[in-house]
């Protein structure tokens, strides 16, 4: 009979040991048997698309259009440019010194100095965070200097 309260289950042991899974190889996977059954699929597939495509069905049109040739993700184009690198004011002077001259157009010179931006960012809170080690060993120097 099994126990009333959980209290009562506390004490019993159980059929299941700590930290063991009771399905240690998981669940069984299917990703193979799917893939095979729509390879199987495709021919019938690309016929109703190309009948669709024929009878002047738009979504299958679209289906068509998207599974072979895609929308390219945009990308940023590499630029060339010299930069004054000496602190941040500087570089983005130089980045709207190379937007004035055509080196690089306004949209790829806010993301470079927004990049830049975000990388002063990072390197004061490393700063900060050195500082903060030294400041806190001084203090722990000084309290054990006391002691």
């Amino acid at each position: 009979m099994p126990p009333d309260s959980r209290k009562e289950q506390g004490k019993h042991p159980t059929r299941w040991t700590k930290g063991t899974s009771g399905n240690p190889s998981g669940r069984p996977g299917k990703g193979a048997e799917i893939r095979r059954q729509l390879m199987d699929l495709t021919p019938d597939a690309m016929r109703s698309i190309t009948e669709g495509i024929k009878a002047g069905d738009t979504a299958c049109l679209k289906i068509w259009a998207d599974r072979c040739d895609p929308v390219s993700k945009s990308t940023m184009p590499t630029v060339e440019f010299l930069a004054d690198t000496t602190d941040l004011t500087r570089f983005s002077m130089s980045v709207l010194a190379a937007i004035s001259r055509g080196e690089v157009t306004p949209d790829i010179g806010a993301h470079i100095i927004n990049a830049a931006a975000s990388v002063a960012r990072v390197a004061e809170i490393d700063e900060v965070r050195r500082e903060m080690k030294e400041i806190l060993e001084r203090l722990e120097a000084m309290e054990n200097d006391k002691s």
